[in-house]
């Protein structure tokens, strides 16, 4: 498992004492080109980690148009972590946007590794802490930035995004129509 700890132990932030016992606990899965990882109305039962592939999670507003909230790639952890953690039905879809190699990590064990020593629960806060503050950044962008700065944040932060994501969902994630995403696009060029 060495060489599994070089590959995936600080990516996962688990120390090598602590990696085989997690790593045996993850299950291998694929996630075929827009099948779902998790549906509205379902309760979220996994932490999933993207081996290979590419995941989005989105909303449906009232008007049921789709409103893209995260892009999930190679060597990230994705999961409704509200619905884990409160134990409800998720008002987000996870879908895959490509073929995805994943690793999953079921609630249970989840829960069953914070039981057994206060490493874990250091590792369960971190995770959590981590999602606050990736969830504050999104909605502090939407709120705070405008559609211009939205996207050359993005572009910094992000460049692999416009390579692997269609501009339809881009711009929804900027909050922007596909044709507001061209004149920005458009007047950053000029």
């Amino acid at each position: 498992m060495t060489k599994l700890y070089e590959q995936y132990g600080e990516l996962f932030q688990v120390d090598q004492e602590h990696f085989d016992e997690f790593y045996t606990l993850l299950k291998d899965t694929l996630l075929l080109k827009s099948d779902f990882f998790l549906k509205q109305g379902e309760k979220c039962k996994y932490l999933g980690f993207i081996k290979k592939g590419t995941v989005r999670s989105f909303y449906i507003n009232d008007q049921g148009r789709e409103i893209n909230f995260g892009f999930y790639f190679e060597n990230e952890f994705f999961t409704d972590y509200e619905s884990i953690l409160c134990d409800t039905v998720s008002n987000m879809n996870i879908q895959a946007l490509e073929n995805c190699e994943i690793l999953l990590l079921s609630k249970e064990d989840l829960q069953a590794l914070y039981q057994k020593e206060a490493y874990w629960q250091k590792f369960g806060r971190m995770m959590s802490e981590k999602i606050y503050l990736d969830a504050k950044k999104r909605i502090d962008d939407l709120l705070c930035r405008s559609p211009e700065n939205r996207y050359l944040n993005l572009l910094k932060k992000q460049p692999l995004l416009f390579q692997k994501i269609a501009q339809k969902h881009i711009a929804s994630y900027l909050g922007v129509t596909e044709q507001s995403l061209s004149r920005i696009r458009s007047r950053i060029v000029n």
